[in-house]
Protein backbone atom coordinates (compact mmCIF):
# COMPACT_ATOMS: atom_id res chain seq x y z
CA UNK A 1 0.00 0.00 0.00
CA UNK A 2 2.76 2.43 0.89
CA UNK A 3 4.35 2.01 -2.54
CA UNK A 4 1.11 2.87 -4.27
CA UNK A 5 0.48 5.88 -2.11
CA UNK A 6 4.05 7.18 -2.59
CA UNK A 7 3.74 6.70 -6.36
CA UNK A 8 0.30 8.30 -6.32
CA UNK A 9 1.58 11.23 -4.28
CA UNK A 10 4.54 11.74 -6.68
CA UNK A 11 2.25 11.56 -9.70
CA UNK A 12 -0.11 14.11 -8.15
CA UNK A 13 2.82 16.42 -7.33
CA UNK A 14 4.16 16.22 -10.90
CA UNK A 15 0.66 16.81 -12.30
CA UNK A 16 0.37 19.94 -10.15
CA UNK A 17 3.85 21.32 -10.98
CA UNK A 18 3.87 20.77 -14.76
CA UNK A 19 0.86 23.03 -15.53
CA UNK A 20 2.33 25.72 -13.27
CA UNK A 21 5.68 25.48 -15.08
CA UNK A 22 3.92 25.73 -18.43
CA UNK A 23 2.05 28.83 -17.29
CA UNK A 24 5.27 30.44 -16.11
CA UNK A 25 7.02 29.66 -19.43
CA UNK A 26 4.08 30.76 -21.59
CA UNK A 27 4.64 34.08 -23.37
CA UNK A 28 2.42 36.97 -22.45
CA UNK A 29 0.23 38.19 -25.28
CA UNK A 30 0.62 37.51 -28.98
CA UNK A 31 4.02 36.73 -30.53
CA UNK A 32 6.24 39.59 -31.61
CA UNK A 33 8.08 39.91 -34.93
CA UNK A 34 11.71 38.79 -34.88
CA UNK A 35 14.21 41.62 -34.35
CA UNK A 36 15.78 40.60 -37.68
CA UNK A 37 12.74 42.05 -39.48
CA UNK A 38 14.27 45.51 -38.95
CA UNK A 39 16.94 44.49 -41.51
CA UNK A 40 14.28 44.46 -44.26
CA UNK A 41 13.09 48.06 -43.70
CA UNK A 42 15.63 49.16 -46.34
CA UNK A 43 13.03 47.99 -48.89
CA UNK A 44 10.36 50.40 -47.53
CA UNK A 45 9.06 53.07 -49.86
CA UNK A 46 8.22 53.80 -53.47
CA UNK A 47 10.94 53.09 -56.02
CA UNK A 48 11.51 53.62 -59.75
CA UNK A 49 13.65 51.04 -61.52
CA UNK A 50 15.54 50.79 -64.81
CA UNK A 51 17.48 47.84 -66.09
CA UNK A 52 17.81 45.04 -68.59
CA UNK A 53 16.43 41.53 -68.87
CA UNK A 54 18.50 38.86 -70.54
CA UNK A 55 16.91 36.20 -72.75
CA UNK A 56 15.86 33.37 -70.44
CA UNK A 57 13.27 30.60 -70.11
CA UNK A 58 10.97 33.36 -68.77
CA UNK A 59 11.17 35.81 -71.69
CA UNK A 60 13.21 37.79 -74.23
CA UNK A 61 16.03 40.27 -73.65
CA UNK A 62 15.40 44.02 -73.49
CA UNK A 63 15.54 47.23 -71.50
CA UNK A 64 13.09 47.43 -68.60
CA UNK A 65 11.43 50.18 -66.59
CA UNK A 66 9.34 49.64 -63.52
CA UNK A 67 8.20 50.61 -60.07
CA UNK A 68 8.15 48.99 -56.63
CA UNK A 69 6.08 49.88 -53.59
CA UNK A 70 7.07 48.14 -50.37
CA UNK A 71 6.01 48.39 -46.73
CA UNK A 72 6.05 46.61 -43.38
CA UNK A 73 2.94 44.45 -43.27
CA UNK A 74 0.83 42.09 -41.14
CA UNK A 75 1.82 43.35 -37.71
CA UNK A 76 5.52 43.70 -38.59
CA UNK A 77 5.96 40.00 -39.46
CA UNK A 78 6.27 40.65 -43.21
CA UNK A 79 7.79 43.11 -45.66
CA UNK A 80 5.36 43.17 -48.60
CA UNK A 81 5.46 44.89 -51.93
CA UNK A 82 4.12 45.21 -55.44
CA UNK A 83 6.22 45.33 -58.58
CA UNK A 84 5.26 46.62 -62.04
CA UNK A 85 7.71 46.29 -64.88
CA UNK A 86 7.58 46.58 -68.66
CA UNK A 87 10.00 45.86 -71.45
CA UNK A 88 10.69 49.16 -73.19
CA UNK A 89 8.97 49.26 -76.61
CA UNK A 90 6.76 46.21 -76.05
CA UNK A 91 3.13 45.96 -74.94
CA UNK A 92 2.13 44.49 -71.61
CA UNK A 93 3.23 44.88 -68.04
CA UNK A 94 4.54 42.30 -65.62
CA UNK A 95 2.92 42.72 -62.22
CA UNK A 96 3.98 40.82 -59.14
CA UNK A 97 3.91 40.73 -55.37
CA UNK A 98 6.65 39.77 -52.95
CA UNK A 99 6.54 38.98 -49.26
CA UNK A 100 9.66 38.68 -47.07
CA UNK A 101 9.92 37.51 -43.48
CA UNK A 102 12.43 36.10 -41.01
CA UNK A 103 11.93 32.52 -39.82
CA UNK A 104 13.58 32.17 -36.38
CA UNK A 105 13.46 28.34 -36.52
CA UNK A 106 16.04 27.81 -39.29
CA UNK A 107 17.34 31.37 -38.75
CA UNK A 108 16.81 32.51 -42.33
CA UNK A 109 14.93 35.08 -44.34
CA UNK A 110 12.21 33.81 -46.67
CA UNK A 111 10.98 35.56 -49.83
CA UNK A 112 7.80 34.51 -51.61
CA UNK A 113 6.86 35.76 -55.09
CA UNK A 114 3.81 35.53 -57.36
CA UNK A 115 2.95 37.35 -60.58
CA UNK A 116 0.33 37.97 -63.28
CA UNK A 117 1.95 35.44 -65.62
CA UNK A 118 1.37 32.51 -63.27
CA UNK A 119 4.91 32.59 -61.92
CA UNK A 120 5.74 31.89 -58.29
CA UNK A 121 8.90 31.44 -56.25
CA UNK A 122 10.21 30.62 -52.80
CA UNK A 123 13.75 31.64 -51.89
CA UNK A 124 15.72 31.84 -48.65
CA UNK A 125 18.69 33.85 -47.41
CA UNK A 126 21.07 33.77 -44.45
CA UNK A 127 20.80 37.58 -44.34
CA UNK A 128 22.86 40.65 -45.15
CA UNK A 129 26.58 40.25 -45.73
CA UNK A 130 27.85 43.79 -45.85
CA UNK A 131 25.66 45.62 -48.36
CA UNK A 132 24.29 42.45 -50.04
CA UNK A 133 21.49 40.03 -49.31
CA UNK A 134 21.21 36.96 -51.57
CA UNK A 135 18.08 34.82 -51.84
CA UNK A 136 18.26 31.40 -53.54
CA UNK A 137 15.50 28.96 -54.30
CA UNK A 138 13.17 27.83 -57.01
CA UNK A 139 10.95 29.71 -59.48
CA UNK A 140 8.15 28.20 -61.57
CA UNK A 141 6.50 29.72 -64.62
CA UNK A 142 4.78 28.39 -67.73
CA UNK A 143 5.45 24.80 -66.71
CA UNK A 144 9.18 25.39 -66.19
CA UNK A 145 11.00 25.12 -62.85
CA UNK A 146 14.36 26.89 -62.48
CA UNK A 147 16.75 27.34 -59.57
CA UNK A 148 17.03 31.09 -59.08
CA UNK A 149 19.09 33.61 -57.16
CA UNK A 150 18.11 37.23 -56.39
CA UNK A 151 20.85 39.57 -55.11
CA UNK A 152 20.01 42.98 -53.66
CA UNK A 153 22.89 45.42 -53.13
CA UNK A 154 22.62 48.70 -51.20
CA UNK A 155 24.50 51.60 -52.81
CA UNK A 156 25.95 54.65 -51.03
CA UNK A 157 23.42 56.93 -52.77
CA UNK A 158 20.49 54.99 -51.24
CA UNK A 159 19.62 53.10 -54.42
CA UNK A 160 19.21 49.32 -54.57
CA UNK A 161 20.62 47.14 -57.31
CA UNK A 162 18.73 43.93 -58.03
CA UNK A 163 20.39 41.14 -60.03
CA UNK A 164 18.54 37.92 -60.82
CA UNK A 165 20.04 34.70 -62.13
CA UNK A 166 18.86 31.25 -63.15
CA UNK A 167 20.64 27.94 -63.15
CA UNK A 168 20.89 25.82 -66.30
CA UNK A 169 22.91 22.62 -66.40
CA UNK A 170 24.36 23.47 -62.97
CA UNK A 171 25.68 26.88 -64.09
CA UNK A 172 24.35 30.28 -63.01
CA UNK A 173 23.44 32.68 -65.83
CA UNK A 174 22.36 36.32 -65.56
CA UNK A 175 18.65 36.81 -66.29
CA UNK A 176 18.55 40.53 -65.56
CA UNK A 177 19.70 43.50 -63.56
CA UNK A 178 18.05 46.74 -62.47
CA UNK A 179 18.82 49.73 -60.32
CA UNK A 180 15.99 51.12 -58.20
CA UNK A 181 15.96 54.63 -56.78
CA UNK A 182 13.72 55.64 -53.91
CA UNK A 183 11.21 58.33 -54.72
CA UNK A 184 10.98 61.32 -52.42
CA UNK A 185 7.95 61.10 -50.09
CA UNK A 186 4.94 63.04 -51.32
CA UNK A 187 4.55 66.39 -49.61
CA UNK A 188 1.14 67.43 -48.32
Amino acid sequence: MKTRSIAGTLLAAVAAVVPCALLIAAPEGPPKPAAEMANLKVFDGAWTCEGKSEASPFGPAGATKGSVRSHVDLGGFWQSGTVKSAMVGTPGTMEGMFHMTYDPGPKQYVMLWRDNMGGYARETSAGWEGDKIVFTGSTAMAGKQVQTRDTFTKAADGSLKHDWEGQTDGKWAAMGSETCKKQAPAQN
